[in-house]
């Protein structure tokens, strides 16, 4: 089982929304951050978030690897950005804030939520490279598990990684994702194919990797 230590890094922070969720209402003095870790706060998706949002899915060295970003943003992309993030009931969306500056640097969160399999795919996007290898993205990954395992109940959560995207596959592996298989020639971008590796955690898993 997952230490008093561990657990205690990570905190659940309710906000008016889902406080008929979990019955209480909790607010930290740093951010509105529904969870948070040391570096970062996960919080709601706000209309002011859109313009980041299009400004990170332009930028050629985010999109580098991605699907997304074939295309300049469109403002119907970023309500449909919106909708997914407060209007869907599948999946649970954040924004991605560092605890220092209190500004966006990316999105995350669990999506095709299923009840009854009890499974999401995880999917983290920073958008602003000045935060790479500061630790964002790990720590975000380990507050969507816990929160996907400890909060939603879910047994299993996947997701799908370039495979030339070797610092999220670290940043995976780190978490506890193990390999599950590879869909080749699955993403076109650069003027080539890439192949997807395809990651998941058990609920159990991710809980007996604590010391």
């Amino acid at each position: 089982m997952r230490s008093p230590a561990l657990r205690s890094r990570w905190s659940i922070h309710s906000t008016p929304l889902m406080k008929q969720i979990f019955g209480r209402r909790v607010f930290d003095t740093m951010t509105n951050a529904f969870l948070h870790g040391d570096k970062i706060g996960l919080r709601s998706v706000c209309r002011d978030d859109l313009a980041h949002y299009a400004m990170w899915l332009d930028n050629a060295e985010v999109t580098h690897l991605l699907e997304m970003g074939a295309r300049p943003t469109r403002e119907s992309d970023g309500e449909a950005f919106w909708k997914l993030a407060n209007e869907t009931e599948d999946a649970v969306v954040f924004i991605i804030e560092s605890l220092e500056t209190s500004q966006p640097v990316g999105t995350c969160g669990l999506y095709l939520i299923s009840p009854i399999s009890r499974r999401a795919q995880l999917n983290i996007l920073l958008g602003v490279p000045s935060v790479w290898d500061k630790g964002f993205g790990s720590e975000a990954t380990m507050l969507l598990l816990e929160y996907g395992f400890a909060k939603l109940n879910l047994n299993s959560i996947q997701l799908g990684v370039n495979a030339e995207n070797k610092r999220a596959i670290r940043t995976y592996e780190k978490c506890g994702f193990v390999h599950e298989g590879v869909r080749r020639q699955f993403v076109y971008r650069n003027k080539r194919y890439y192949d997807t590796v395809m990651m998941s955690v058990l609920r159990d898993e991710f809980l007996d990797t604590a010391p």
